[in-house]
């Protein structure tokens, strides 16, 4: 089960077109098949969950499963990302520098799906894992380079060829899992700092590589 928060990572510090950087809360659908048989649907549904909540300032954010596993994850504007889920007494940590995956191909296709009432260009990307659908709008990004020690993912990666653009919806295919996220709602406010605060007094332990 651990493995498969490699791939949830994230995601999401905005700026919208005209404005400063984006602070508030976003909203996704979540959708996590299990390629491994370990889980149905209906089993990754129930531990997973069905809704991904950020909480987004500056170059940090938060990340919310509403699973009955509660998958968190934080970014803190670093260089590493942190793991924590219900009745695990530790936080598990991977390495943001690092990538996981090499990129074999890309192709951007333009004026593709409206998510949230945005048009969104697309980004594909073949890697030596899988696929990635990176669906996004340029009204909607970040400064990349807010993001340099945030490979893991591609993160970078993808904010380097969009300019910046954060996506909208984005579809992960490899071999154990396909993993979906499309954004659903997003409230502007203003969060304190203390959200992206780490919890306390937890051993931190490394996350399983994939």
């Amino acid at each position: 089960m651990r493995n498969y928060l490699a791939v949830l990572f994230v995601w999401f510090t905005i700026t919208i077109s005209g404005q400063t950087n984006f602070e508030g809360i976003i909203k996704y659908d979540l959708a996590f098949h299990d390629k491994t048989g370990k889980m149905d649907d209906d089993q990754a549904k129930q531990f997973m969950g069905s809704e991904q909540t950020y909480y987004i300032k500056g170059n940090k954010y938060k990340s919310s499963m509403n699973g009955m596993l509660k998958v968190t994850q934080y970014y803190t504007g670093r260089d590493t990302l942190y793991n924590q889920m219900l009745g695990v007494n530790s936080l598990m940590f991977i390495d943001a520098k690092q990538k996981n995956e090499e990129v074999l191909s890309i192709d951007i296709k333009k004026n593709q799906l409206n998510v949230a009432g945005y048009t969104c260009d697309l980004l594909e990307i073949k890697t030596n894992k899988g696929t990635m659908q990176y669906y996004y709008n340029e009204s909607i990004k970040v400064t990349p380079e807010d993001y340099k020690n945030h490979k893991y993912g591609l993160w970078f990666y993808c904010l380097e060829k969009t300019g910046g653009a954060l996506p909208l919806k984005m579809v992960t295919d490899v071999t154990s899992l396909k993993l979906s996220i499309e954004a659903k709602s997003v409230e502007i406010k203003n969060l304190d700092n203390s959200i992206f605060e780490i919890p306390k007094n937890l051993p931190l332990v490394e996350s399983p590589k994939l």
